[in-house]
């Protein structure tokens, strides 16, 4: 009883912790960065025609430092030739919502720090940026606030530009287009998404007048980075098209689309990334390699799609300590790993208290191993009919399943019975998303349990060597402008709550004496 009661304790704990979350982390997230009801820096120095600042760096030799002093300057401003461009006290680029970019790169070599950007035309037609980067290699942005623009940062055919310590926050009201191209099996009409390009809005709000364009869209680049920004109320995140080894590492993203939109992009890389609360988290389409490491993707609740990653023919993928969590479905997973000589590979990842923890495909060619899957209402399902090619462990290490009900003799920390699960239902709910409601009552878990129990001779899953327990999650929380995520040890406390319980019900040996 004592240890019930400890268990108890722990499990409300974890709970409080995790349905904190909403009020804590939204305070954090908008800690220093403006709003459009704030007043906007750099209004001391006054206002003033942008073409003064267009005269100062007209002005300047290449390869020398502008400094601009604070004001707010109306109009739009080319930089044609290498300089830096800093801003003293927050100068602020208003664009006034005049056709074009705010901000336009030309040349190689530049570097701008230190602005307040508003004010882009309205798009979709020519995507209109804060700041556009056209063919400028090795481009340089840092510290900007971006707001009320219709596309943030636009790359276009540029080699080694990085994007770090950016703020972009678009038009919370606007309407997002297109949020099923993520289940579009075309690929015509998945280029048919790109910025730019007029669209109708998916189910618009009565009196919306204006849709919402990309935070960061890097099209046919080359070793672009984007850390550390902050990325919100915009239609996808980061958008990549044609890329080549891109770098998105430290950002959050959160109350758009999709957090990370990927078409076609090759040696793509995801690490320390933040995203939640958007329609979709990581939505991957062709190209690949991908590797992911350490990042975290929760809240991603849209009835449509809702996918906390979706990776669709994508070869080469690799996915390392990811915390994926209260997504409607986790891993959405579509003839992943099979488009190409390298396949699909997972490790130490935690799927935990999703709808569906994983939408597998037949055509999916995947190792998964030290993954735990804890608490999802359904474990895992089959898409289409078949069978999958998933292999379910590693080297003798299977992965961690949270309904797993066989025990480990030799206390090797590896269950003695096979973990199997026939998918039979988790299917069904799938395809049948009103039936959600009664997934979680005593008689669709008998079911289920029944189900597993007289599997047939192809289950969807059958793990040969699984997880006595969760492996520890390592993961980066020092994400710029906010706390940690406490639903990390809302999680582990869960995790121990339910190790207390388990240990509570189990019959205590007794002692024979003679």
């Amino acid at each position: 009883m004592r240890r019930i009661r400890i268990a108890a304790l722990l499990l409300l704990a974890a709970l409080a912790l995790v349905f904190a979350l909403p009020a804590f982390a939204t305070g954090g997230l908008a800690s220093g960065t403006p709003t459009p009801a704030s007043p906007m820096p750099g209004m001391d120095g006054g206002s003033m025609p942008a073409a003064r600042l267009q005269a100062m760096i007209e002005a300047a030799p290449e390869g020398s430092t502008v400094s601009i002093p604070a004001g707010t300057y109306q109009g739009h401003v080319v930089i044609d030739k290498p300089l830096t461009l800093t801003g003293q006290g927050m100068p602020t680029l208003d664009g006034q919502g005049v056709n074009g970019s705010v901000l336009t790169v030309r040349a190689p070599d530049v570097s701008v720090s230190g602005f307040m950007i508003h004010g882009s035309g309205a798009g979709p037609i020519g995507a209109p940026s804060g700041v556009m980067v056209a063919g400028a290699d090795r481009a340089h942005l840092s510290n900007l606030t971006i707001m009320r623009s219709y596309m943030g940062i636009t790359v276009r055919a540029a080699t080694g530009v990085v994007i770090d310590h950016v703020t972009i926050d678009g038009p919370a009201e606007a309407a997002i287009t297109g949020e099923l191209h993520a289940v579009t099996t075309n690929p015509s009409a998945a280029m048919s998404d790109m910025p730019g390009m007029a669209s109708s809005p998916s189910a618009p709000m009565p009196g919306v007048t204006i849709l919402r364009g990309d935070g960061v869209w890097l099209w046919n680049t080359r070793t672009a980075t984007v850390r550390d920004c902050i990325i919100r109320n915009v239609r996808d995140g980061v958008y990549l098209t044609y890329g080549v080894d891109p770098v998105l590492e430290g950002n959050q993203i959160l109350n758009g689309r999709y957090a990370v939109h990927d078409m076609y992009a090759t040696g793509l890389t995801l690490g320390g990334n933040t995203v939640t609360g958007n329609l979709s988290g990581f939505v991957l389409m062709y190209g690949g390699p991908v590797a992911m490491t350490g990042n975290a993707v929760t809240e991603s609740g849209s009835a449509a799609t809702g996918y906390g990653v979706l990776v669709m023919n994508v070869a080469g993928v690799t996915m390392d300590g990811n915390l994926i969590a209260d997504n409607r479905v986790g891993l959405h997973l579509d003839n992943a790993g099979r488009t190409g000589p390298e396949g699909m590979t997972l490790t130490g990842n935690t799927i935990a208290m999703n709808q569906l923890g994983m939408l597998i495909y037949p055509s999916t060619e995947a190792v998964f191993t030290k993954n735990a899957f804890v608490e999802n209402t359904d474990q895992v399902a089959l898409g289409g009919e078949g069978t999958t090619l998933a292999s379910w462990e590693s080297g003798g290490i299977g992965n961690y399943w949270s309904d797993y009900g066989g025990y480990d003799a030799n206390r090797d920390g590896i269950g003695d019975v096979p973990y199997v699960q026939s998918g039979r239902l988790s299917t069904l709910l799938e395809q049948n998303p009103d039936l959600g409601a009664l997934s979680s009552g005593p008689a669709f878990r008998l079911m289920s349990a029944v189900s597993d129990k007289w599997a047939p001779t192809d289950p969807l899953v059958t793990d040969p060597h699984p997880l006595m327990r969760a492996p520890a999650l390592s993961f980066r929380v020092d994400r710029p402008g906010g706390a940690a995520p406490l639903w990390i040890p809302g999680l582990m406390l869960v995790a121990v709550s339910v190790w207390f319980l388990a240990r509570a019900r189990r019959p205590r040996r007794r002692v024979a004496h003679g």
